[in-house]
């Protein structure tokens, strides 16, 4: 607290004026005028005082607190934020609508209804085109080992087993070699025709086996000819 105490002289008497007292709490400043007036010589005193009793000033202090607060720039943030809250803490599951329709007033709430109506509908008019097309004369001779699902669609068992199944197929192949070699012949030309086309989503397919007479009788003689060849 800090005190400032003024002397002077007014019409012959030493007058006391004014003492300022400021407070570090509620940073306001109060002013306080005391002017006594002594004669020079004998009679009596005569005192102008205020009331030193301390309430006066509390409502003071207290009535400049408010008003700092009032003029603080975060008073209003603060108090918009305060009712969020207490919005958002009254906001349950009880207050959840699952009605969308579009309620309000047209033009004001939510955009006009502008109806596409009395017109004739007319359909766009391409010209007719023809498209032909022809198989090409791509050819390959017969592959006897060849693994439609992993070679042709890329469908495998993982990157450890496809090496152990590409194995098993061709030794399980190799026994029927004579047999596709008669349903098929050595010079036929084989056209990839049928087939997925690249990029298609071909699904995982199981080749059947084919049933020709000329492909028993190759086998048959495969087996014949080993039979005697070998002691």
């Amino acid at each position: 607290m800090g005190c400032i105490v003024g002397l002077g002289l007014s019409g012959g008497a030493p007058a006391l004026r004014a003492a300022t007292f400021e407070t570090a709490d509620s940073a306001a400043a109060i002013s306080l005028v005391d002017d006594i007036t002594t004669p020079r010589s004998g009679g009596s005193s005569r005192a102008d005082t205020v009331p030193r009793d301390g309430k006066g000033t509390a409502d003071r202090v207290g009535a400049d607190a408010r008003r700092r607060e009032a003029k603080s720039p975060c008073a209003e943030a603060d108090a918009a934020c305060r009712q969020a809250l207490q919005v958002l803490r009254e906001d349950g599951l009880a207050s959840i609508d699952l009605d969308i329709r579009v309620r309000g007033r047209a033009g004001n709430d939510y955009p006009c209804e502008c109806r596409l109506e009395g017109e004739t509908f007319q359909p766009r008019r391409f010209a007719s085109t023809t498209m032909t097309w022809k198989a090409t004369g791509v050819c390959h001779k017969p592959l006897y080992f060849e693994d439609w699902n992993m070679e042709r669609y890329g469908h495998g068992y993982g990157c450890l087993a496809d090496p152990f199944v590409s194995a098993a197929h061709f030794f399980v192949t190799l026994p029927v070699l004579p047999y596709k070699a008669g349903v098929e012949l050595p010079w036929e030309c084989i056209y990839p025709l049928g087939y997925y086309r690249p990029g298609s989503c071909a699904p995982w397919t199981c080749p059947a086996v084919p049933i020709s007479p000329r492909g028993f009788a190759v086998e048959a003689a495969t087996i014949t000819g080993l039979v005697f060849l070998l002691p």
